[in-house]
C-alpha cells in the first residue's frame, strides 16, 4: 500500500479564486556567477516581498522556480507568491536550455490539471526565461512545443518571455519566441519590478482577457525587435 503521507500536497491559496502559474526559468551556467547571479538573486527576492504586498495577487500568483546549468532542477514547486523561500541560486556548468524549457512546460501543464481538479480558474500561465549565452543542447523540441502551447485556440495556452542578458545569444530566442527583451547590465531591479507589475495586473484582471500589461520597461531593458 502506499503512503499517502508521504506525498506532499501541492500547495495553493484561495483554491476559489482564480490562479496564474509562473516560472522563472533561470540559467546559471558558469558564466552567470559573480555579480549576475548575485543581483538576479536579490532581485527575485524582491520580486517576491513587492508582488505579495497586493492582496488579490497573494491568493491568485503562484511561483516555480527551475534553474539550467548541466541539467535542469526544480529550485522550487509551485507555491503561493507570499510562501515562496528565500532564494539563493549558485553557478556552474553548462546551459542545458532545451532540458530546462521542456520541464517548464510539463511543469505549467501539470499546474493547470491541478487547478483543473479543484475546480479552480486559471489564468494564461507564463515562463520567463533569463538567459546569457546559448544552449548546449537541442532546443528544437522546446521551440516546436512553445510555438504549438502560444497557437493553441484563439488567443494561446501559454505565454512564454526570453530576457537576454549580455552575451545572450538572439538567434536562439527567436527560435523559441517573439517575446525577447534584453538587458543593457546585470541590474535585474527594474525587470523584476516589470514582472511584478505585471503579475499584479493579471490578477485583477478577468479569465480569458488579455491584461494591458502597462508598466513601463526599465531604462536598461528593451523589447528586441524581430527584425534584428
Amino acid at each position: 500500500m502506499i503512503n499517502q503521507s508521504s506525498f506532499e500536497t501541492p500547495r495553493v491559496a484561495a483554491p476559489g479564486e482564480p490562479h496564474l502559474a509562473c516560472v522563472l526559468l533561470v540559467d546559471t551556467s558558469g558564466s552567470m556567477s559573480g555579480e549576475p547571479i548575485e543581483s538576479l538573486n536579490q532581485a527575485i527576492n524582491d520580486f517576491k516581498t513587492k508582488t505579495s504586498m497586493d492582496d488579490l495577487a497573494q491568493k491568485r500568483v503562484d511561483i516555480a522556480i527551475i534553474k539550467f546549468d548541466d541539467v535542469p532542477t526544480v529550485v522550487q514547486d509551485f507555491t503561493p507568491i507570499s510562501q515562496m523561500e528565500p532564494v539563493h541560486l549558485d553557478t556552474g556548468g553548462c546551459t542545458a536550455m532545451g532540458a530546462a524549457i521542456n520541464l517548464a512546460i510539463d511543469k505549467v501543464k501539470e499546474r493547470n490539471r491541478f487547478y483543473a481538479s479543484l475546480g479552480t480558474p486559471c489564468f494564461k500561465p507564463w515562463i520567463f526565461m533569463i538567459t546569457d549565452g546559448a544552449p548546449t543542447d537541442d532546443i528544437s523540441l522546446a521551440a516546436q512545443r512553445i510555438q504549438e502551447e502560444e497557437n493553441k485556440g484563439s488567443h494561446g495556452k501559454l505565454k512564454f518571455w526570453a530576457l537576454g542578458v549580455p552575451g545572450y545569444d538572439k538567434e536562439t530566442l527567436f527560435k523559441l519566441t517573439k517575446r525577447v527583451m534584453a538587458l543593457s547590465d546585470t541590474d535585474f531591479s527594474g525587470i523584476f519590478n516589470w514582472m511584478s507589475e505585471s503579475m499584479v495586473a493579471i490578477s485583477v484582471s478577468r479569465v480569458g482577457d488579455e491584461a494591458k500589461l502597462d508598466a513601463p520597461l526599465p531604462g536598461n531593458a528593451q523589447v528586441v525587435p524581430s527584425d534584428w
